[in-house]
C-alpha cells in the first residue's frame, strides 16, 4: 500500500494564498488570468481571481493588456467599474488615475497631491498576451522566468479552442485527475472504448466516426502498469497495457507530461494536440482550461468543442458550468440503468469534473487507500512538495528554466515492441542544448 498523505501536507499542498508554502511556489510561474478575446480595448476591465487575490484585467485603448489590485487604493471601490484611459484606471469615485505599473498618477481631488501620489503605490503584476490567453505574473519581478511558449501558442488562432470551466473544488483535485490513467476505462467508458475493428499495428489512439465519433484505443487492459520519470520541467508518466493485438510481443504505452506548477500535456487523435491543466483562483474554487488544437488545418470552433467533450450549453463564454452539485450535475439515471451510459453525465470533461466536486471543496487525502495505478497521482503531489521546500530554501523551483524548451513537448501514444523503452514514446526533447 503506499503511503498517505499525512493532514499538514495536504494543507501545504492545497492553499495557495500569498503567505502559504504553495503560494509561494505558484507566485514563481506565469498563469493564465483571462482569455485575450473577452478584452475589449479601451472596455470595462473584468473582474477576476487568482491564487486567492482579486484583480482586474484590462486591455487600454492602445491595445496593451495590465493586471492589478482590484480595489482603489484610495477608499477601496472596485476597480473593475473604472475608467479605462490611455494612462490607466481612473477610479469613478474620486478621480485617482492608476497606471499599469500601478503608479499613482493624477489626485485630482486633493489640493496638494505630490506627497500623497509619491508615498502611495498600488498592487499592480506582470501581464503579458500569448496565444489568445493574458498571462499574469505574481511573484517578485527580479525572478521572473520565461513566458512558457508552449507549442499551440505559436499556431494560428484558428488551429486551437480554448475552453475553460470554473470548477468548484481545489485545484489539485482537477490536477489529479489529469495525470492518473486508471479512470479512463472506467468514468470515460461511454467515449473511449477498445479497438473493435482491426486497427493498424502500430497505431494508438484514433476517432471511430461510423461508431459516433467514439475515441478508439488499442487494448482493453483497465489494469495498466504505471512508470514515471523525472524531468526538467516536473515529470513524465507512462501507463503500459496489453494491446488488443499480440500481446505477448507489444505493449500499449500512453504517456503523459506534467509540467510545473499545473500544466498536463495529453496523448491526442493523430493530427492534434491536447494540453489540459487547472488554475487556482482560491483554495476552493478553480478555472479548468482545456485547449484543443490541429497541427493541419483550421477547424471550426463548434467541432473542436464537440471533439472535447463539452456540451454546448456548458462551453460558452461564461466559464461557469450549467451542470452542478445541486442539480446532481444532471446525471441521467436511467441512461445508467439500461445500460446506454455507465456515467449517466454527458461528456469527457463534465464526467472528471463531476467527480472531483463530488470530493468536496478540499479532499482529505489522509483518509485515502491507494494502490499501484495511484503512482502518477502520488509523485505528483510529491514533487510539488518538493518544490515547495525548494523555495523555502530560497532556490528555484522545477520548471523555470531557460533550458525547458515548452514547445517542444509532446505526449503520445503508441503499440510498440515489449522490450523497447517507454521513454521512446513523446516528450520530443524537451530540454535546450547548452
Amino acid at each position: 500500500m503506499i503511503a498517505l498523505l499525512s493532514s499538514r501536507d495536504n494543507e501545504r499542498l492545497c492553499r495557495i494564498g500569498a503567505g502559504s508554502d504553495m503560494g509561494r511556489v505558484m507566485r514563481r510561474y506565469w498563469l493564465p488570468v483571462e482569455l485575450g478575446s473577452n478584452l475589449v480595448a479601451g472596455g470595462a476591465p473584468h473582474s477576476v481571481k487568482l491564487l486567492g487575490e482579486d484583480l482586474v484585467v484590462l486591455r487600454d485603448p492602445a491595445g496593451r493588456v495590465a493586471v492589478m489590485d482590484e480595489y482603489c487604493p484610495h477608499r477601496g471601490a472596485s476597480l473593475a467599474l473604472a475608467r479605462n484611459e490611455n494612462c490607466g484606471l481612473r477610479c469613478i469615485y474620486h478621480g485617482w488615475l492608476i497606471d499599469h505599473r500601478g503608479r499613482i498618477v493624477d489626485i485630482p481631488n486633493e489640493p496638494k497631491p505630490d506627497r500623497l501620489r509619491e508615498k502611495v503605490r498600488h498592487t499592480a503584476y506582470r501581464a503579458e498576451e500569448l496565444g489568445g490567453v493574458v498571462w499574469a505574473y505574481l511573484g517578485p519581478t527580479e525572478l521572473e522566468p520565461p513566458l512558457p511558449r508552449f507549442e499551440w501558442t505559436g499556431m494560428p488562432a484558428d488551429h486551437v479552442a480554448i475552453m475553460r470551466l470554473r470548477v468548484d473544488c481545489n485545484w489539485v483535485q482537477v490536477l489529479e485527475g489529469l495525470v492518473d490513467s486508471s479512470h479512463v476505462g472506467f468514468l470515460h467508458s461511454d467515449h473511449v472504448r477498445p479497438v473493435t475493428r482491426t486497427a493498424a499495428p502500430e497505431g494508438g489512439t484514433q476517432v471511430d466516426w461510423e461508431d459516433g465519433g467514439r475515441i478508439q484505443r488499442p487494448s482493453e487492459d483497465h489494469r495498466p502498469r504505471m512508470e514515471v520519470e523525472d524531468t526538467a520541467y516536473g515529470f513524465r508518466s507512462a501507463a503500459i497495457r496489453r494491446p488488443v493485438q499480440d500481446p505477448d510481443h507489444k505493449k500499449y504505452v500512453r504517456t503523459t507530461l506534467f509540467v510545473a506548477p499545473v500544466y498536463t500535456v495529453l496523448p491526442a487523435i493523430p493530427g492534434w494536440g491536447t494540453m489540459q491543466f487547472p488554475v487556482p483562483l482560491d483554495d476552493e474554487h478553480t478555472m479548468f482550461y482545456n485547449i484543443q488544437y490541429c497541427y493541419e488545418q483550421a477547424v471550426e470552433e463548434e467541432f473542436l468543442r464537440a471533439k472535447a467533450g463539452c456540451p454546448p450549453e456548458d462551453a460558452a463564454d461564461d466559464p461557469h458550468l450549467v451542470r452542478q452539485r445541486d442539480n446532481r450535475w444532471q446525471q441521467d439515471r436511467m441512461a445508467m440503468q439500461s445500460g446506454a451510459s455507465w456515467s449517466g453525465i454527458d461528456g469527457i470533461m463534465l464526467e472528471d469534473l463531476a467527480v472531483q466536486e463530488s470530493m468536496g471543496p478540499i479532499y482529505d487525502r489522509s483518509r485515502e487507500h491507494l494502490g499501484a495505478t495511484d503512482r502518477a497521482v502520488t509523485h505528483m503531489r510529491r514533487v510539488l512538495l518538493r518544490a515547495a521546500d525548494t523555495v523555502e530554501r530560497g532556490e528555484a523551483p522545477i520548471g523555470v528554466s531557460r533550458d525547458v524548451a515548452h514547445e517542444r513537448l509532446r505526449a503520445d501514444d503508441r503499440v510498440i515492441d515489449i522490450e523497447q523503452p517507454w521513454q521512446s514514446v513523446g516528450d520530443f526533447s524537451a530540454t535546450r542544448a547548452g
